[in-house]
């Protein structure tokens, strides 16, 4: 069997750690404790470590009844199932210390993937019925839109680098020769997360969660679970390509978990120090500064390739 075929169950249990590691960043810039790594023996009783804590709570949901709305329709249980199936397969087209399944457009497949799997979150979350899930599909569709073409356009400057539409032939330190495109990227990702200050689609104080408002249970288990491989896939898609050395065997993994690790404590200090924009600053801010980023970045590429 070809190891491509492990980077879902990678992705997972690395997304656990990732997000594990997130929290601990988080909690640490906002002068809090954050999750402990080992627990003390007086809470023994709960559990030994905090660790796996984003594992568990994914299991307590998975173990409580889920309960539909009477307004809901069935896309409102579809919409997850089919959410986290283009997460799963998205795993296989990002490389995972340099391993991922080979396909010369894996990068337009990787697109699709990610796009079908945010659609199917807005359509699940507006098939609730729920006010508040309407107002955060609405919100969402409007970050979509704004933040699609910097996204495209910060990853296909790599791809007019070096000719091709592969990933794995893409992968390289390129955050020093187009820093661009890395900026681009990153704040693509952010969006993409739903990080601040781009979490408005799932406003608390305004919206309770927008999308996931009215899921619960196992379809609540399901999203979260979804959450956590795409926190990966777009992790180690930025570290593949802005921060990979070739490398490999156990210098190829060293080399990667220290890229995604790099890239998760980059997201979690931005998240930490910025506060949330409004839905209209923050798509008009996505298409001034990303956009001219991804252009710029693009510009380069084609005056290092075609001219120096």
């Amino acid at each position: 069997m070809d190891p491509f075929w492990l980077n879902p169950i990678i992705a997972f249990f690395c997304g656990i750690f990732l997000s594990f590691f997130f929290r601990k960043v988080n909690a640490r810039i906002q002068g809090r404790r954050g999750p402990l790594i080992i627990v003390p023996q007086s809470l023994h009783d709960i559990n030994h470590s905090k660790v796996l804590q984003p594992l568990y709570d994914i299991l307590k949901l998975f173990s409580k009844k889920t309960i539909i709305p009477t307004a809901a329709r069935s896309l409102f249980i579809l919409s997850p199932v089919f959410a986290f199936l283009c997460a799963f397969t998205a795993c296989f087209f990002v490389p995972v210390a340099g391993i991922a399944y080979v396909y010369p457009f894996s990068l337009v497949i990787l697109f699709y993937l990610l796009m079908g799997e945010l659609l199917f979150e807005i359509v699940g979350g507006i098939a609730s019925g729920s006010l508040f899930s309407v107002i955060g599909g609405v919100r969402e569709v409007e970050l979509l839109l704004a933040n699609e073409l910097p996204f495209i356009l910060g990853t296909f400057a790599l791809a007019i680098s070096y000719n091709t539409l592969s990933i794995q032939e893409m992968m390289g330190f390129h955050i020093l020769t187009n820093p661009f495109a890395a900026i681009a990227l990153f704040l693509a990702i952010l969006v993409k997360l739903h990080m601040k200050p781009f979490d408005i689609s799932e406003a608390e104080s305004e919206i309770v969660s927008g999308l996931t408002t009215e899921y619960n249970g196992k379809l609540l288990g399901l999203l979260d679970a979804t959450k956590i491989i795409m926190l990966f896939v777009l992790v180690a898609l930025f570290a593949g390509l802005f921060l990979w050395v070739p490398a490999t065997g156990l210098a190829a993994w060293f080399i990667f978990l220290a890229g995604i690790g790099a890239t998760v404590l980059m997201l979690a200090i931005v998240h930490s120090l910025f506060s949330r924009f409004r839905i209209d600053q923050a798509t008009r801010w996505l298409l001034k500064v990303p956009l001219a980023l991804s252009i710029i970045a693009v510009i380069l590429a084609v005056v290092q390739r075609y001219v120096l």
